[in-house]
């Protein structure tokens, strides 16, 4: 016969072996159960991601359309507008900068008149305009960003009345030292002879070829895109937007063309629209700045 206390360590033995065996089988399955629910929110995860996505995408298109279709019978500049914009010529915009800058001979004269307050540089990217990369930093006298507000206003206004996106007008030249006019006269024969405006700091060249997207993307397209997302979409609604303005860039340069027209009947601008590089040649006309 077995020993009493024999048998009950071999029970107890026995009990602790059933119970390893259980935990040890209830850690698998709470291991695999964990593994599954990961998957389980990775894959929700990813199909609500995909989804937001996919709604920001079809609403990034369809602004994109409507904005086509609404660009897309509009008139062109006619003939008769253009001449109305090379009214002024180069001795024109010469004597109004002569008036309102100060010549800049050098970067050390450039500087000077930063310090001084009479120069600034432009921001490069506002809810009116940007700087094209290459170009920054854009210096001009403080008349000038006063001007560039207004016009870009005025066209965003005109393009809201007619439903399409607040797209911005694009800056591709500001002061040019006198130094650099001379170097640029030599390897570019559009250059102005003599004397230009742009080195008095009262000029700037905004392209009629191409328009910046808005500075802010509609809020329905990305109402429901993750934030690290984000970032990634915004720059897809730019990119649309921005293939539809250089494909429609002559309607919004007409529309654009009609707002340069008003300012320049008012006395607030001189303009040149130029056929030799796809630019209007923008000289402030009259004080503006405080």
């Amino acid at each position: 016969m077995m020993n009493t206390g024999r048998s009950t360590a071999l029970r107890f033995t026995a009990g602790l072996t059933v119970a390893a065996a259980l935990l040890i089988t209830s850690c698998g399955r709470m291991e695999r159960e964990r593994e599954a629910a990961v998957e389980a929110a990775r894959i929700a995860t990813a199909t609500e991601i995909e989804h937001a996505l996919s709604q920001a995408l079809a609403l990034t298109d369809q602004e994109a359309d409507r904005a086509e279709d609404i660009l897309s019978p509009l008139p062109v500049m006619t003939p008769a507008r253009e001449e109305a914009l090379r009214r002024f010529r180069n001795a024109s915009h010469v004597a109004r900068a002569r008036d309102l800058g100060v010549r800049v001979a050098d970067r050390g004269a450039r500087d000077s008149l930063l310090a001084a307050g009479r120069l600034v540089q432009l921001e490069d990217s506002t809810a009116h305009w940007i700087v094209r990369p290459g170009v920054s930093p854009a210096y001009v006298v403080p008349h000038v960003p006063v001007l560039l507000e207004q016009l870009g206003g005025r066209f965003q206004e005109r393009l809201a009345e007619m439903g399409l996106p607040p797209y911005r007008i694009e800056v591709t030249s500001a002061l040019r030292t006198s130094q650099r006019q001379a170097r640029l006269r030599r390897s570019n024969p559009n250059a102005a002879a003599g004397v230009s405006s742009h080195e008095f700091g009262t000029t700037v060249d905004l392209s009629y070829a191409a328009f910046a997207p808005p500075a802010e993307r509609p809020p329905e397209v990305l109402a429901r895109v993750p934030a690290e997302l984000v970032p990634h979409v915004e720059r897809i609604v730019d990119l649309a937007l921005e293939s539809v303005s250089a494909r429609k860039s002559r309607e919004l340069g007409a529309i654009f063309s009609q707002v340069l027209l008003e300012a320049q009947s008012e006395g607030l601008v001189l303009v040149i629209y130029e056929r030799q590089q796809t630019i209007y040649h923008l000289t402030v006309a009259r004080p503006l700045a405080d």
